[in-house]
């Protein structure tokens, strides 16, 4: 995915997204397996690390969104988006 969006659409913006989504990624798996206990005990049993994991997995596939929409950007018409 890299190799398409660095060389050959010669785009650094998603590329950045991509990262984002990446980092966004491994914390939410981080809060899932190391933050859980810790934050189960800490909210009195009211938020645990899947809530946080959720939370995070769903802005990383919002940023994968982003992505994918700058990448396809020029392929959408105005006939789509009506003013």
């Amino acid at each position: 995915m890299s190799y398409i969006v660095l060389r050959i659409l010669n785009e650094r913006r998603p590329m950045v997204y991509y990262l984002l989504a990446a980092l966004l990624f491994v914390l939410s798996q981080l809060a899932f397996f190391l933050l859980g206990r810790v934050l189960c005990t800490a909210s009195n049993q009211k938020v645990d690390g899947s809530f946080l994991a959720t939370v995070l997995e769903t802005a990383a596939v919002g940023v994968l969104y982003l992505a994918w929409k700058s990448i396809t950007e020029e392929s959408w018409d105005d006939e789509y988006y009506p003013s």
